[in-house]
């Protein structure tokens, strides 16, 4: 069976590969989780650093939010 499914890049659109595997043991299951990059390692550093970019700014918006929560 193939894989009919596309995962290209954000940025530049290229098919992305199957990178790092990681293997999760819940409740006594196996689960394998596999890491896909995009194959132009210059761009992948550049989608890294954005989607740090977002979780940071996103941590921070929550944590200004949090007091105003409280209220």
């Amino acid at each position: 069976m193939t894989d009919t499914i596309s995962n290209p890049c954000i940025r530049c659109g290229k098919e992305r590969v199957r990178g790092k595997e990681k293997t999760l043991i819940m409740n006594t299951v196996n689960t394998v989780r596999y890491v896909y990059v995009c194959p132009d390692k210059d761009c992948q550093k550049i989608v890294e650093e954005e989607l740090a970019a977002k979780a940071a700014k996103k941590l921070l918006l929550q944590t200004k939010k949090a007091p105003r929560a409280v209220s």
